[in-house]
């Protein structure tokens, strides 16, 4: 009897041992995404606030920090901001090109206007999303995503996120990847948030969470913050 319980004692820390030594993996639903290569990054890493595959920097709601779908692109040298905004702004001029990738082709002339329909429109071109896919990393340094004027000009404004600093600062761009999911800019500290989670600080406390600035409402607008 006391054999088989020294056999029994054996095989459970054996067991125990066998447990411990394989690594633990957490679900993918807990581990933060990097929205700009797709990777799951473990919670506890030897780097930075970034991400262990393109060193992408993470940006957090200042509420709850989770991770923003935000990326941050740079601009090309010779592009200065006030540029890089018009040309946001600006809208996309209309060419026989983007006119095919929206599924329908233009024509106009002296007498008539046609507008023919494609039953099988091609896919939407976005050079920023072009930029991404094709990401490769080659070594451990951080590469940013640098844009053209041609890419800003293609970029859809309501996706995109601009923390306005004071000079000799540069302002800082930031493309929502995910545009139905709203996110809310702070003016005054530039602080980015869920719009669900700041409007209910603002509610409770009346002012942003992060710098306590009041906010100036007009209406149903709000003049101390930006909304994707």
């Amino acid at each position: 009897m006391r054999s088989l319980l020294h056999v029994i004692q054996g095989y459970v820390g054996l067991s125990a041992l066998m447990v411990h030594s394989k690594p633990y993996h957490d679900s993918e639903e807990m581990l933060p995404m990097c929205y700009r290569c797709s990777t799951y990054n473990p919670l506890m890493t030897s780097t930075a606030n970034c991400c262990t595959n393109c060193r992408q920097p993470f940006v957090h709601s200042f509420v709850s920090f989770e991770v923003l779908p935000l990326v941050e692109f740079q601009l090309e040298s010779g592009i200065s901001d006030e540029e890089a905004v018009n040309l946001i702004e600006a809208p996309t001029p209309v060419t026989e090109e983007t006119n095919q990738t929206r599924g329908w082709l233009q024509s106009e002339s002296d007498t008539f206007q046609t507008i023919q329909f494609d039953e099988s429109p091609a896919d939407i071109k976005d050079p920023f999303t072009a930029r991404l896919m094709n990401f490769e990393n080659l070594g451990d340094e951080f590469e940013p995503v640098i844009v053209s004027q041609a890419t800003l000009q293609a970029m859809e404004p309501s996706t995109i996120l601009i923390c306005r600093w004071p000079p000799p600062l540069r302002y800082q761009f930031y493309r929502n990847l995910l545009p139905d999911l709203q996110i809310t800019l702070c003016n005054s500290c530039n602080k980015v948030f869920h719009v669900d989670d700041f409007e209910l600080q603002v509610l409770q406390k009346g002012h942003c969470p992060f710098c306590r600035s009041t906010t100036q409402h007009s209406g149903n607008e709000v003049n101390e913050v930006t909304t994707l």
